[in-house]
């Protein structure tokens, strides 16, 4: 059998240490995954839906570095675009590969207005789409040009810590071509490191309080041991936002804490607003940084680096390779100048209640709420939200061989303040916030981990389960060793919360008729889509049990935690 574009793919991919392709086969990329099962020490993991495959991926490249997806063009491909956009924001390497038309097939479309297969009418759909997502989106029109086109977008991949596009025509996938010969490291362009450096360490040595925010960047080129080092060589005050917690050990003597956004505590807050330089490494803020981080910028006060630039206290962005700044302020750094010289206490200019002006995300206030006879509260007795986390922080994130996978939804801002011992132990869609990532990823983190690496505990609301529920089959017929705990209150509780938060301090006694869920059988759904080891809780004595019994199990658990609809996580 001749040796063609599509086992060149699966090569590449192994050389560069991917061993696991996610997706939805179709005709379009069939021949990519007949490569994969030729070949030795490498497999497939089919999803049970396009956009699980995007999370299973995103998970993946958090731990491995790069990762690989393939899915039918168009339904298959636009379906993926939502997790491939929260892997863009959030730094995620993904290798998205589609067999598309052929330009023989764009051609007729063109003339005589009869579509092609998956194809909207457009000649390009998907590679147009991707644009806005990836930091590289290509098509190759010219077989030759095949591999060395793939080899560029994972160079991209590798050294951007992005997403990557290429659409290779299937008939293209099944032209001979020669092996890859080596494994290649991209080098991240240096770009203005010494220079740049030279300003932070002079500001440094002027300022009267620095303090630093280790950003996910730091985590996704693996550089947490190198600015631990300068940490400890300037004594100089950090922490991290939620995107990367866990990078370095938290148990560290200068660490102050999780700079959450508006959530954070008042502490951290009050230290980040009143330090007078504010160096960022490799940081990605939201809009719920935006009350501390944004004036601070604007009155100068900011050296943010990121997306392989840096903007220092105000002046224009030039190029700088964040590897090669840490080397210079590594080689560099004076002994203590980072110790804070004056301390301010100015509390910063966050209050009770932000007025929504119809552009912010997360902040809404209703001025008469609709209420609903759809869902009585429940007066059973249930696990409230401090229950729930007291003992994730007892049973799981005390233990550094499980990784934390939370999702978004209320329990995400307990995430932020409970205790985690080791590192590298926690993973979240901070920024894109989408609900139910955290189960496709669990699928990314346990083929990525393995039986002898973490394993992956994803607790996620019950609304973000339900998007990604057929994840568990995968999970089961994988025989991955993830361990998913479902939140049940029975709403969306996160939008109740923004929408109307009067709901839980004794106002309506029925929530937003649009926040209510249906209240799934979810052991039964669990086992219906093959998990055996299935546990549920309604108590905290119970959930304690419920969490052993899952971890002594070897292979998938499922949790069902009830909690009460009207608790809140402590601090909100």
């Amino acid at each position: 059998m001749a040796y063609t574009v599509a086992d060149y793919i699966i090569d590449r991919l192994k050389l560069q240490g991917v061993d696991t392709l996610f997706g939805v086969p179709s005709v379009y990329c069939a021949r990519v995954y007949a490569a994969a099962s030729r070949a030795s020490q490498f497999r497939t993991i089919v999803t049970s839906s396009d956009l699980e495959a995007g999370y299973a991926a995103d998970g993946y490249a958090r731990i491995r570095g790069l990762s690989a997806v393939a899915v039918s063009y168009g339904p298959g491909t636009l379906s993926l675009v939502n997790a491939v956009a929260g892997a863009y924001v959030e730094r995620s390497p993904i290798v998205v590969i589609n067999g598309g038309p052929s330009t023989e097939s764009i051609k007729t479309q063109t003339n005589t207005g009869v579509v092609f297969s998956h194809s909207i009418g457009k000649p390009h759909t998907d590679l147009e789409v991707f644009s806005a997502v990836t930091a590289y989106h290509e098509r190759v029109e010219n077989p030759a040009q095949a591999c060395s086109m793939f080899d560029e977008a994972v160079r991209v991949a590798m050294v951007r810590k992005r997403p990557v596009y290429i659409e290779i025509p299937q008939g293209m996938l099944a032209s001979a071509c020669p092996p890859p010969t080596s494994k290649f490291d991209p080098p991240t362009p240096p770009g203005n490191a010494i220079q740049v450096a030279d300003q932070i360490l002079q500001a440094v040595a002027r300022a009267k309080s620095p303090f630093l925010i280790v950003g996910v960047e730091v985590q996704r080129y693996g550089l947490a041991g190198d600015v631990l080092a300068i940490i400890e060589k300037l004594k100089m005050r950090w922490a991290t936002t939620l995107l990367e917690r866990t990078t370095i050990n938290e148990s560290h003597s200068l660490f102050q804490g999780i700079f959450n956004g508006d959530k954070a505590p008042d502490t951290l807050k009050t230290k980040i607003w009143n330090a007078d330089l504010l160096i960022s490494l490799g940081a990605v803020f939201g809009s719920g940084h935006s009350s501390i981080i944004v004036p601070k910028i604007e009155r100068n006060q900011v050296v943010r680096i990121w997306d392989g630039t840096a903007h220092v206290k105000g002046a224009s962005a030039v190029s700088c390779g964040l590897a090669s700044l840490i080397a210079e302020l590594n080689k560099h750094a004076i002994a203590d100048v980072g110790r804070p010289k004056e301390e301010m206490n100015e509390p910063p200019p966050i209050g009770e209640e932000a007025a929504w002006d119809g552009d912010r995300d997360d902040v809404y206030t209703a001025e008469e709420p609709e209420v609903s006879g759809d869902l009585a509260v429940p007066a059973v007795s249930m696990i409230a939200y401090n229950e729930l986390f007291e003992e994730i922080e007892r049973s799981v994130t005390s233990d550094p061989k499980l990784m934390l996978i939370a999702d978004t939804f209320l329990g995400i801002y307990p995430t932020a303040r409970i205790k985690m011992v080791g590192t590298n132990i926690f993973m979240a869609g901070a920024i894109w916030a989408s609900i139910g990532h955290s189960v496709g990823a669990g699928v990314g983190v346990s083929a990525a981990e393995g039986k002898k690496g973490k394993r992956a505990f994803v607790v996620c609301g019950d609304g973000g389960f339900q998007m990604v529920a057929q994840s568990l089959s995968t999970m089961a017929r994988y025989r991955l060793n993830t361990i998913t705990l479902v939140v049940d209150n029975t709403l969306y509780g996160y939008e109740q919360f923004l929408l109307d938060k009067s709901f839980y301090t004794g106002g309506p006694k029925n929530p937003l008729p649009y926040a209510v869920l249906n209240d799934w059988d979810y052991g039964s759904v669990a086992r219906g889509l093959g998990i055996a080891a299935v546990y549920s809780a309604t108590s905290g004595p119970e959930l304690a049990a419920a969490i052993s019994a899952a971890k002594a199990q070897d292979g998938p658990a499922f949790i069902h935690a009830s909690v009460g609809a009207r608790s809140l996580p402590p601090g909100l």
